[in-house]
């Protein structure tokens, strides 16, 4: 298992100029090691929606990466969304899941069949070109850079134990953060 906050710089050192959609406990690490808030969505209130936000930026600047930081009990709340995903093809997408070892997003209780979902395998099936899974440091590091260039769309599961210290949601509201984002994707024209 990997402690979520290396997670998050792992991929935070590796994500260029590509615009990060991510939510419930994901968000609470990455806020934190963002170099690039002014390229980051922040879903609070629509936390099951990361996989559709993110498709629809990656067909909307198809010339830019777009990474999505999900976690594992809000992806079960809309697996068709790896359907959808797949049937459109993103070569620009990657699907980041993080999935909590100790169930710290829903207060260390367990959801029923949660562990038994193969994310990896569901992402396979659905038709996402690349799909593979870490459980250690050393391994997300040196396979960041081949997910980064190869085509999408992708899903990296990863096994993570969050950070004893509990993170708290960035103070940016929703609407805060995307009017961010498009004054910079305004200035990137």
């Amino acid at each position: 298992m990997i402690p979520s906050h290396e997670v998050a710089r792992a991929i935070n050192y590796h994500r260029d100029d590509a615009l990060v959609v991510s939510t419930s406990a994901a968000l609470r690490d990455w806020h934190q090691v963002s170099q690039r808030r002014d390229l980051d969505i922040d879903l609070t209130d629509c936390m099951d929606r990361a996989p559709a936000v993110g498709l629809g930026l990656s067909l909307a600047q198809p010339n830019r990466r777009i990474l999505v930081l999900d976690c594992d009990a809000t992806l079960r709340t809309d697996l068709a969304s790896l359907a959808t995903i797949g049937e459109a093809a993103p070569s620009n997408f990657v699907h980041f899941v993080l999935e909590d070892a100790d169930h710290t997003s829903t207060d260390g209780v367990p959801i029923r069949g949660l562990d038994k979902v193969d994310f990896e395998g569901v992402a396979r099936s659905a038709g996402y070109a690349h799909a593979c899974r870490f459980d250690n440091l050393e391994e997300l590091l040196i396979g960041m850079e081949d997910i980064m260039r190869r085509p999408g769309p992708i899903l990296v599961a990863v096994k993570v134990v969050p950070d004893s210290e509990s993170a708290r949601f960035p103070e940016r509201t929703m609407a805060d953060g995307w009017a961010e984002v498009r004054r910079a994707l305004a200035a990137d024209i």
